[in-house]
């Protein structure tokens, strides 16, 4: 196969910046790649910039060294680099994933070469005949282990707007009042940082609910992000550490943790989505129906169920919520969807927990194989109720876009092109993809690079 080199026209990265590296192929008959170029203990390495099992910002990711793994089944001279998504570990210098069962993963690597005046070229393969790769772009990322700690925090950055008591006033738990609006609840839980109570708040809502006690929807102005317990040390997702496969206690409670996270993180965003989209309007005329607001609420009923499982079962194996940090990776999607309804509809509900619902058969396997009988119980009730979380913002995004004359494939391909960086990545559980109304005509085209339309003159 042929190689060659392109210039960067840079120095090397330090250990506390990266290169990240766009590559476009000419004619442009490939997809621009992005790349991340970084050096440790003395080494250059350069790996694609997004994970190809999750979709994640792989370029964000920690690097380990091999004496840092669990165990070695083969030996191996390359550091990796981990996903902080899922913690898939990729070799840096061949790409390899260090999961024997997720064949098909391995990410694409590059060679890396410093000239006699200090700058770096990488190395590439000619994919196809004919067509050459050039580079677009150089940007130098931060990731100083400093920068990338944030400070414990216990209160939300805007505190949000209750609309139906004087100031001061929120609802709470046995207050007697049944004059609170919905939305009145949702930021009253998005605001509250201690994760037992938010539970228990949930689930006092979701009761008033369904016993007829909230009769407005209301509206009001939730907070720019949940509040989280002071307690909490929470970090950049690059920072975070291997979680393993699962065989031993030690990585079955890293993963129960990081889940339980997520959970957290997930009866946030039911909330947010019921107060931040409470007054949209469907076509710019029609209120979204009350289904919709029972959809979602039910929503975090269950992601606070999930929650309570999770944390249940890390007590059970010796250890608690807490224990480990958090990061807040998936709420970056909320923050970039947070104008557009279809667009939070498409990318957190029908993108990233449709990605829940492949991945999550190989989890319960692994605790399976460990023999956690008690875990395996809930995860797979868990993974059940996603399936239908799926099915409630597949159900929506379909409702909206009829409501106002768009085809949904199209507006699904075009938001998740605009807000969601990469390809969405098989292999897919399509079978419960199905179950949840994604058919394969939603993200089999996303998939794949989209195709260019070539002139018939130049």
């Amino acid at each position: 196969m042929t190689t060659y080199r392109l210039p960067l026209h840079v120095p090397p990265p330090t250990g506390t910046t990266r290169l990240l590296i766009t590559l476009s192929s000419h004619p442009s008959s490939l997809p621009p790649t992005d790349y991340i170029l970084l050096s440790h203990n003395t080494t250059l390495y350069c790996i694609e910039s997004i994970c190809p099992h999750s979709g994640g910002p792989l370029w964000k990711g920690p690097v380990e060294d091999i004496e840092d793994l669990d165990a070695a089944t083969e030996p191996c001279r390359n550091p990796f680099i981990v996903c902080p998504w899922h913690s898939f570990r990729f070799d840096l210098g061949t790409g390899a994933v260090d999961q024997t069962e997720e064949k098909g993963h391995d990410a694409r690597t590059l060679g890396v070469f410093v000239d006699e005046g200090g700058e770096c070229w990488v190395e590439v393969r000619e994919e196809e005949e004919g067509v050459e790769w050039k580079v677009d772009g150089v940007k130098v990322v931060d990731v100083k282990p400093g920068a990338a700690r944030l400070a414990k925090f216990s209160v939300a950055k805007n505190t949000g707007v209750v609309k139906g008591g004087t100031v001061g006033e929120r609802p709470e738990l046995g207050d007697g009042k049944t004059s609170w609006s919905l939305v009145d609840w949702a930021v009253r839980i998005l605001n509250e940082p201690n994760p037992s109570l938010k539970v228990q708040l949930t689930f006092h809502v979701w009761k008033l609910w369904n016993d007829g006690l909230i009769d407005k929807i209301g509206s009001g102005t939730p907070p720019d992000e949940p509040a989280r317990d002071s307690n909490l040390e929470r970090i950049e997702a690059s920072r975070t550490k291997k979680r393993g496969n699962g065989t031993s206690l030690i990585s079955r409670i890293k993963i129960l943790h990081s889940l339980a996270s997520i959970e957290q993180w997930a009866i946030d965003l039911a909330f947010d989505i019921i107060a931040r989209f409470a007054t949209t309007l469907a076509a710019g005329t029609q209120p979204l129906p009350r289904g919709f607001f029972h959809d979602f609420l039910k929503v975090a009923n269950d992601e606070a169920k999930h929650y309570s499982y999770l944390v249940a079962r890390l007590e059970a194996l010796g250890s608690h919520f807490g224990a480990l940090p958090i990061h807040a990776a998936l709420w970056e999607s909320a923050e970039q969807t947070r104008g557009n309804l279809l667009a939070r509809l498409a990318v957190v509900h029908m993108v990233h927990e449709a990605r829940g619902l492949d991945v999550n058969p190989q989890t319960i396997a692994r605790f399976e194989n460990a023999g956690d009988v008690e875990s395996v119980e809930k995860l797979k009730e868990i993974h059940e109720d996603e399936v239908t979380h799926v099915g409630a913002g597949q159900r929506w995004f379909a409702w909206i876009c009829e409501v106002e004359g768009r085809e949904k494939y199209a507006t699904f391909h075009q938001l998740v092109r605009d807000n969601f960086h990469g390809l969405l990545k098989p292999p897919f559980n399509e079978e419960d993809r199905a179950k949840a109304g994604l058919d394969l005509q939603y993200y089999m085209p996303l998939s794949v690079a989209p195709v260019v339309n070539k002139p018939a003159f130049e």
